[in-house]
């Protein structure tokens, strides 16, 4: 079982968690931005990440792969057999998948394109160095597109922070006096909401190996909310059931 993926993605994150959950083995293969998209497409029909590949079966998008993984190998899972509570999980994770997720990244975008070597280090940590060199060159072009898919213009940079602080707000207040989102167990949507949250929170179990943030501005937005009870709740959830599996 093959899982291609952006290393710092917290999409692939979420399912490299949801393997790593159920005991799962699996390889992970980081592929370059810009040129993921012939990659990718010589599997599936669109050019997001992760797209796992099991067999002779191709498998796109994090949600669907919680899916396929519950439905295969149904030991440990995510989604609840309850049909109010997985209603319930299914659409905490649609919801926090883009209120959380998309909101982070066009934040975290925003301050860190500017900063090459951090944002090649992301993509490109576990690649042989021929890559790393290409990736350098290629990366004005790759720049001006991410900024014009998903950074945009100060004002939906701002936006996104509006939006971003009331979605962890309103998580917060579902968390008030329990441990887990949705009944007494762990389940998808815990996981996919401290997988959106990874990138904040940068917690110590995640399998990607961390650097210090070289932008002022984003390390502010991190201190901001570093003793945030939300992230204290992050850091819970990786302590108690991230099994780390090492990029290498």
């Amino acid at each position: 079982m093959t899982l291609l993926e952006f290393p710092h993605s917290h999409y692939c994150e979420k399912a490299r968690w949801a393997l790593d959950y159920k005991g799962i083995p699996f390889k992970a293969v980081a592929i370059l931005p810009g040129l993921h998209m012939i990659t990718v497409r010589k599997y599936a029909p669109d050019t997001a990440v992760p797209v796992l590949l099991s067999d002779n079966e191709v498998v796109q998008g994090s949600s669907e792969i919680i899916h396929y993984l519950d439905q295969k190998y149904p030991s440990h899972s995510l989604t609840p057999a309850d049909a109010d509570q997985r209603l319930t999980c299914l659409e905490i994770e649609h919801a926090m998948d883009k209120r959380l997720g998309e909101n982070i990244r066009r934040v975290l975008y925003d301050g860190l394109l500017a900063y090459p070597e951090f944002i090649r280090y992301c993509f490109t940590h576990p690649m042989p160095g021929v890559k790393q060199l290409f990736f350098r060159l290629f990366y004005p072009m790759l720049r001006y597109k991410i900024y014009q898919t998903y950074v945009i213009s100060a004002a939906k940079v701002e936006h996104a922070r509006r939006e971003f602080d009331v979605a962890m707000s309103e998580i917060e207040h579902t968390l008030k006096q329990r441990q887990y989102l949705v009944g007494e167990r762990f389940t998808r949507a815990d996981l996919s909401v401290a997988s959106m949250l990874s990138l904040l929170v940068m917690p110590d179990e995640h399998p990607f190996p961390w650097i210090e943030i070289p932008d002022p501005k984003t390390r502010t937005f991190h201190d901001e909310y570093r003793d945030h009870p939300m992230s204290e709740w992050v850091r819970k959830m990786y302590r108690d059931h991230r099994l780390k599996q090492r990029i290498a």
